[in-house]
């Protein structure tokens, strides 16, 4: 059985709840319960904590050159990783940290599955929330506040990025996005996400030689996954993901997968936590 090098990011620095970053340690546990027979994949887990002195800002700015360099390492030894967040804000660490590990950065694509467009800047946004401004980092349009947490070296070209499943924004990342001309799949205009996500890929695998995928667990449909940080109603059902993951268990261009906001306050009868080890076993877990 294959290991997948697994890094836990234990923080909620970028967001405004105050227990994502349980996520790790809760799902390394709930793997950890499984018996020898019912496994499918075994995970080499690794932990990353915050630690306490300084700004959040700065904080964060060290939590992610952390990140990066464990995605950095995994990408030049081209070893598959899973991230587990933390809020996703992680996304600056997990994917800078490729971009540094590329001996080709430009040919690097990122599927960006959520609810949300977090392309907002600190001159736009309205909450202050850095889990809203990943993508604005990574595309190399972030103010100088912004820029400063972000560790990469490189940057995703706008064609080199697709956002699928888009239902909750604001216009002034909007802007952003469509002034760099990245490729955007509302949710409402998904009838059949295997077909929408295997076209991306295919898409993608035209300029690109490695792709990320980065998943809020907004994207699910709430009704499925209802432990999230900032929950937007309708999204993709559970069932319907995890069949179009399987898909693509494995995808020789893919690189690694991103899962992030995860709440367990909210998560009744723990139906997001099952969701998302549901998820990482479609993906990389051997065929049943």
């Amino acid at each position: 059985m294959a290991i997948l090098q697994t890094l836990g990011v234990v923080s909620c620095l970028g967001g405004p709840m105050h227990f994502c970053g349980y996520a790790a340690e809760m799902l390394r546990d709930e793997f950890a319960r499984q018996n020898l027979a019912q496994k499918r994949l075994q995970l080499q887990w690794h932990m990353l904590y915050p630690d306490s002195h300084g700004s959040k800002e700065e904080k964060l700015a060290r939590l992610n050159k952390s990140i990066s360099r464990f995605t950095e390492d995994w990408t030049k030894a081209n070893q598959s990783f899973l991230i587990i967040g933390g809020d996703h804000s992680c996304a600056l660490g997990t994917w800078g940290g490729v971009l540094n590990g590329l001996q080709q950065p430009g040919q690097f694509g990122l599927l960006w599955l959520d609810a949300h467009m977090d392309a907002h800047t600190f001159a736009t946004t309205a909450s202050g929330n850095i889990h809203g401004m990943p993508l604005a980092a990574l595309l190399g349009r972030a103010d100088k506040k912004l820029a400063s947490m972000y560790p990469g070296s490189d940057f995703i070209k706008p064609e080199n990025l697709i956002l699928i499943g888009v239902r909750s924004y604001e216009n002034e990342e909007y802007e952003l996005l469509k002034q760099a001309s990245v490729d955007i799949v509302f949710a409402e205009q998904i009838n059949g996400l295997a077909q929408v996500l295997i076209k991306a890929i295919d898409k993608l695998s035209l300029t690109c030689g490695t792709i990320g995928i980065s998943l809020d667990l907004d994207f699910i449909d709430p009704v499925d996954a209802p432990g999230v940080e900032t929950p937007a109603a309708g999204g993709i059902k559970a069932e319907e993901l995890i069949a179009a993951l399987a898909l693509i268990n494995r995808h020789p261009k893919v690189c690694g997968l991103e899962i992030s906001e995860f709440n367990p306050e909210q998560d009744s009868e723990n139906k997001t936590l099952h969701t998302m080890k549901d998820i990482i076993e479609a993906f990389y877990g051997e065929p049943q």
